[in-house]
């Protein structure tokens, strides 16, 4: 064992418990590396020592500290992007996790400044002036966990500090499903841009992405179906063709020379669609409704005319039939539909209790 200098970097050199050679650099928190000599080398190296010889020696002290800025540019680029569909939430995660987390090395983050981000981040207010959702920490939080993740698995380093952290409790979205009035009256003040998509989305229970992802070649209007290729679970699956979709299509094949239904520029359009939904929203007085109860609706109903749940999940494009089973449990108006519809004439349950009576007496 000894100490060593190549390249301008000083270095340690010795055994580790298991019997490995193990060659270390040499590094001080907030010193140049060109700054270290002979002497810190050589107090590096007796620190070592004393930690094998008292049993306190992890591998993980000794591994080149990675900077949690420089590791989330390589998670972005070489997981994230590659392999996930929600990459651009990632970053948005990654974007607010930095504002606490920038200029710390991985293994320098524990459990507890987690929990202070936690505790700091409820406090933060979002563009609607509301408290930041849980949920949003929730994910933030798992995006850090998976972060974490990655770098036990490429090496660099071997605890994940964001396992012993507990995710805040989420209480399940309450479906909102529009009723044939509030969607006539949404209808109504909305652009001629938005109208048809609204239709589509309301009769055939696709996500906005996947609507605004159709193409030309997607629709036959002979065989009465589409095809929708680009879904969240990367499988395409086939929606039937009523008749208020197609004479909603039809005109929009005939006067679109694009090879997207609604424009090739995709993220452009959404942000398009968001801002006119809300804007016709303010416009009809709909309180508390997103584009995507448009899809709840359209399970909804199906299931209140009595359509089973497989055939509701595979128009849906769910994998899981659970994901679908949220749809079974009817709205306050459908239930009271049911009871009325038995409306049973009360039944007269009084008795006559005289002959009793007399045959007491």
């Amino acid at each position: 064992m000894g100490v060593y200098k190549k390249d301008n970097r000083w270095y340690i050199d010795y055994y580790q418990p298991d019997g490995k050679r193990k060659r270390e650099t040499v590094t001080i928190p907030g010193v140049d590396p060109i700054h270290i000599n002979r002497q810190d080398a050589l107090k590096a190296l007796s620190i070592r020592k004393a930690q094998i010889a008292e049993g306190k020696f992890e591998i993980a002290q000794t591994k080149e500290p990675v900077l949690l800025d420089k590791f989330a540019e390589r998670y972005i680029e070489e997981y994230s992007k590659p392999n996930k569909r929600s990459w651009k939430r990632d970053i948005t995660s990654i974007k607010t996790l930095l504002k606490f987390f920038s200029g710390k090395n991985l293994n320098q983050i524990n459990s507890w400044q987690i929990e202070k981000y936690k505790a700091i981040r409820q406090k933060d207010i979002s563009r609607n002036k509301k408290l930041i959702a849980k949920a949003t920490i929730n994910k933030e939080l798992s995006c850090l966990k998976t972060m974490f993740n990655k770098a036990i698995d490429w090496g660099f380093i071997t605890v994940n500090p964001v396992k012993r952290v507990k995710l805040f409790p989420e209480r399940p979205n309450k479906l909102r499903i529009l009723s044939n009035n509030e969607f006539q009256t949404l209808y109504k003040t909305s652009s001629d841009f938005l109208k048809p998509i609204l239709v589509i989305a309301l009769n055939s229970g696709m996500r906005r992405s996947e609507i605004l992802n159709l193409k030309h070649d997607d629709i036959d209007l002979n065989q009465e179906y589409l095809t929708v290729r680009d879904s969240k679970n990367n499988e395409s699956r086939s929606i039937p063709l009523n008749k208020t979709l197609k004479e909603t299509i039809r005109p929009l094949l005939k006067n679109n020379n694009n090879e997207y239904l609604f424009g090739d520029q995709i993220i452009k359009q959404i942000r398009r669609v968001e801002s006119e939904f809300y804007k016709a929203l303010r416009l009809s007085g709909i309180n508390k409704c997103t584009f995507h109860d448009l899809r709840h609706t359209f399970a909804s109903r199906l299931v209140m005319a009595g359509y089973d749940l497989v055939t509701v999940g595979e128009l849906l494009g769910h994998k899981d039939i659970k994901m679908t089973k949220r749809y079974s449990h009817p709205t306050p108006l459908h239930k009271m539909k049911a009871v009325e519809s038995l409306n049973f004439e009360t039944l007269d349950t009084s008795m006559d209790t005289r002959d009793e009576i007399k045959q007491a007496g």
